[in-house]
């Protein structure tokens, strides 16, 4: 039976599919079939109907045309709060034993000075005096021992909180988990705690008031409850400035990292002074809410004291009265004054203590806050030196917006296959080869490389099974060798394979100390060229199973591009899995096959003859199917000639 002729392709079709080629990196310059007027069918779906058609071993392939789900929000680790809290609980409960003691102890002042006029004066014993100063010594010595022993645990309390915490791997940037360790730190060893350990205990001696007399308690009340009025009132006023004034902060560090990290080229294409000009606006602006903060704060602190003051100096009137009535002993006077003043101290600085519990309390949340783990893998399974791959309606939604940059893809790669990944810019490359390597959680479907999960294997595990090279290369301070290892123990014949593998041991030997070199913060004291061979080869440390690759190429001269091709051939035929994402058409040659993606999802995976082979049977004849384009002609050498001859 005669098989029927297919239909000639429309230009909308013609054109899909050279803007294909071009992602691929090969040519269009062939005479064009005439077609017909009218669109014709979208070019991803004639592809597909012509994949269906014809036989392949590649599984059909899901893609979901729209998909909006939200993206899945940091949550409050309950499990690690609930760890942190029991750790941190002797240590508390020890020091409010303490703050008792010192709070109970404090009382021998106020006894001594009630014994001194009532038994000293009297009977005019220099004996009594003697044994009373004494017991009066040991309590104020049991009592600074007490308070000592508060500080060490709250020290304490604050060490193993920040050990714990330290061991976690929160979200965010580094520098900000140092800073909320240092805030969390600082509230639990400082007086903060301190204050808010005592400020329970102003119930006591308002109490011990009310017991010598009632008019008494009554004017320490009033002036306890006004300082707390003052205190709160302050608080609820200066809450929504200090969020304000967080978030501001947060923001002009990341500003600040960038024009730290600058190495001219801001300035070169007159950006700096802008981003310098917003840097300098927005210290100006944030300067201006600190100040409506701190006056606030200014003016509470100004009212508790001179409530206290008040409230002290009219407890001792009241006191007075009473003892000019003869309803209190003269030495009670002197004791009530004692206590009022005790009473009231801590309420004085508790708008401070409040403030650092605050940020004490949001640099917490921020420590324990993280995206939901993904679903446990299961253990990994290798049969071979390649790793398979497999993703089923893999989601990444953009940050702070509801399209997604990968729409359900789903897609399989047996193990020891190698695979270029092509398309436009935006099209997804680079957040399906994160996803794939474990750096970017899913939210949605799932991704298993060997059997496992990546987003949900120990990091330890994740690098020796992954080698992950990204399109921003980032080195570390330390040594080309600690760089090539990630910072771990490694031998030198370990660092040795990894360098022979990316080719990088003559360039390792052109630089003084070889893998001893001192690489700066950022990779700044090596060449953009070299920094990204030194990231090939640390891909590579290790052997891992499966190798993703993210534009290997995009800064490398000749010299760097060769030895990144051998390294692909290299682990092509030790039967590694290679995910490499390239715009050059030599990376495709050496795939198995070719995944093209548009808009998120993936519009063909085919073998790399059959992907091309389709898209020049829709545009038209030209060069031969699955053959890259022909280089273009070398200029032939300019010969060489004196410096003044060349000037002329």
């Amino acid at each position: 039976m005669a098989e029927a002729p297919r239909p000639e392709p429309s230009r909308t079709e013609r054109a899909g599919s050279r803007t294909q080629l071009r992602a691929l990196g090969i040519g269009t310059g062939g005479p064009r079939r005439p077609g017909r007027s009218g669109a014709g069918p979208r070019p991803q779906a004639a592809a597909r109907r012509r994949a269906a058609a014809a036989p392949s071993p590649v599984p059909p392939l899901s893609a979901e045309p729209e998909i909006q789900m939200p993206r899945k929000p940091l949550e409050q680790d309950a499990e690690a709060r609930e760890r942190l809290r029991a750790a941190l609980a002797p240590h508390l409960a020890l020091a409010m034993v303490f703050s008792l003691a010192v709070n109970t102890l404090f009382l021998a002042s106020p006894l001594y000075m009630m014994q001194l006029y009532g038994r000293v004066l009297n009977s005019r014993s220099l004996e009594t005096l003697a044994s009373l100063s004494v017991v009066l010594l040991l309590a104020l010595a049991a009592m600074g021992a007490a308070d000592a022993a508060r500080g060490r645990l709250l020290a304490r309390a604050a060490a193993r909180a920040e050990r714990r915490l330290a061991e976690a791997a929160p979200e965010g940037r580094q520098a900000d988990r140092l800073r909320d360790l240092g805030a969390l730190r600082a509230f639990l060893s400082g007086a903060g705690a301190t204050t808010l350990c005592d400020a329970p205990f102003t119930l006591l001696f308002l109490g011990l008031l009310f017991l010598l007399h009632p008019a008494l308690g009554l004017v320490a009340t009033l002036g306890a409850a006004a300082i707390l009025a003052a205190v709160l009132v302050g608080r609820w006023r200066s809450r929504a400035r200090e969020r304000r004034i967080a978030a501001g902060e947060a923001e002009l560090r990341e500003l600040g990292g960038v024009l730290d990290a600058d190495r001219g080229d801001l300035a070169a294409f007159g950006a700096r002074a802008g981003l310098s000009g917003r840097l300098t606006a927005g210290v100006l602006a944030l300067g201006g809410l600190r100040q409506s903060v701190d006056e606030g704060a200014a003016a509470v602190g100004a009212f508790t004291r001179t409530v206290r003051m008040i409230a002290h100096s009219a407890a001792l009137a009241a006191g007075a009265v009473l003892t000019l009535e003869g309803q209190l002993a003269p030495a009670a006077m002197l004791a009530a004054a004692i206590l009022a003043g005790r009473a009231l101290g801590p309420m004085e600085s508790l708008l401070g203590a409040l403030r650092q519990a605050a940020a004490a309390r949001e640099a917490l949340d921020r420590l324990t806050r993280r995206r939901p783990a993904p679903t446990a893998a299961a253990p990994l399974r290798l049969t071979g030196a390649g790793a398979a791959v497999e993703a089923r309606r893999a989601t990444v939604m953009i940050p702070g917006d509801r399209r997604p940059a990968l729409r359900g893809v789903s897609a399989g790669i047996a193990a020891g296959e190698v695979v270029a990944v092509v398309g436009e810019s935006g099209a997804g490359k680079s957040t399906l080869a994160r996803a794939l390597a474990g750096v970017v959680p899913l939210d949605g479907g799932q991704a298993r490389v060997a059997g496992a999960e990546p987003a949900a294997m120990d990091a330890r595990d994740r690098a020796r099974l992954i080698g992950w090279m990204p399109q921003d290369v980032e080195l570390h301070s330390g040594t080309v060798a600690e760089n090539i290892a990630g910072f771990r123990e490694a031998s030198d014949a370990e660092i040795g394979a990894a360098v022979d593998a990316a080719g990088l041991r003559q360039a390792i030997e052109r630089l003084p100390g070889g893998v001893g070199f001192q690489v700066g913060a950022g990779g700044r004291d090596l060449t953009p060229g070299l920094r990204q061979r030194v990231a090939l080869a640390r891909a590579l440390f290790g052997k891992p199973a499966l190798v993703v690759l993210d534009q290997p190429t995009s800064q490398a001269d000749a010299e760097g591009e060769v030895a990144a091709l051998n390294a692909i051939r290299g682990l092509k035929a030790a039967g590694v899995t290679v995910i490499v994402i390239s715009h050059k058409p030599v990376m495709a040659a050496l795939a198995d096959r070719i995944l093209l993606m548009r808009d998120g999802m993936i519009e063909q995976f085919e073998p790399r003859e059959r992907v091309i082979g389709l898209m020049r049977r829709t545009i038209g004849p030209e060069s031969p199917a699955g053959t890259a384009p022909a280089a273009p002609p070398v200029a032939p050498p300019v010969p060489a000639q004196p410096l003044k001859e060349a000037a002329r």
